[in-house]
C-alpha cells in the first residue's frame, strides 16, 4: 500500500472513530441518548463496507471499548451495568463491523443493475443494525436472563421482553442505519473513483 493510500485509510479511520466517540459520548446526556444511540454504530457499518471486515472488526472493537467506558464513568441507568460486560457492549459490536461488508459485496454479486451499489449500501447498513441488535439480545437473554427477571419482575414474560426490545430497537435501528449509510458510502465511492 503506498504512502498516500496508508494515509487516507488512517484518515478515514480517525474521523469514523472521532465520530463513534461523539456518538457514544453524547449518549451519556440524558435525553440525548435514545436519538444519538441510532447513530453511534454508522461508523462501524461504513468502516466495513468501505475498507473490510478486518477494519470493520477493530473499529466495532473500538466502538464497544468506548460503550464499555462510557458504562463505567457515565451510566443512565440501571440497564447500563449490563454493559460494564465485554460480552455485550464490546463482542456484539465486533461483528458489525464484519456483517455489512459481506451483504454489501454478497447483493452486488447478485444484482447486476443499475441501483445495485445502492441497494447493497441500504441492506448492509440494516444488516449492520440487527447483527448488534440480535447479538446484545442474545447476551443480555443468556448472561443476564434470570437477573433481568427478577430485578424487573418479567416472570415468565423474558421471551417476550427480548422478542419486544429486539423487534422494536431492531427496527427503528435498521432504519435508521440504512438511511443513513447509503448516502455515506455513494459520496465516498464518487469521491474516490
Amino acid at each position: 500500500m503506498n504512502t498516500s493510500n496508508k494515509t487516507r485509510k488512517l484518515t478515514f479511520l480517525g474521523v469514523m472513530l472521532s465520530l463513534t466517540i461523539v456518538f457514544v459520548m453524547v449518549t451519556a446526556i440524558p435525553g440525548a441518548s435514545a436519538t444519538i444511540a441510532l447513530f453511534m454504530f454508522i461508523p462501524t457499518i461504513i468502516t466495513s463496507i468501505l475498507y473490510g471486515p478486518k477494519m470493520g472488526a477493530l473499529m466495532g472493537f473500538l466502538a464497544g471499548l468506548i460503550t464499555l467506558i462510557r458504562a463505567y464513568i457515565a451510566p443512565l441507568s440501571a440497564f447500563d451495568y449490563f454493559f460494564q460486560n465485554p460480552l455485550i457492549s464490546i463482542l456484539p459490536r465486533i461483528f458489525i463491523g464484519i456483517s455489512p461488508y459481506f451483504v454489501y459485496k454478497g447483493i452486488k454479486k447478485v444484482f447486476n443493475f443499475t441501483g445495485a451499489q445502492s441497494l447493497s449500501a441500504i441492506l448492509a447498513g440494516a444488516s449492520g443494525a440487527i447483527t448488534n441488535t440480535i447479538l446484545v439480545v442474545i447476551a443480555l437473554y443468556l448472561i443476564y436472563g434470570a437477573k433481568i427477571v427478577s430485578d424487573y419482575g418479567l416472570s415468565n414474560s423474558i421471551i417476550a421482553f427480548f422478542v419486544g426490545i429486539a423487534g422494536i430497537n431492531g427496527l427503528v435501528e435498521a432504519v435508521t442505519a440504512a438511511i443513513l449509510t447509503l448516502p455515506v458510502v455513494n459520496i465516498y465511492m464518487k469521491l474516490n473513483k
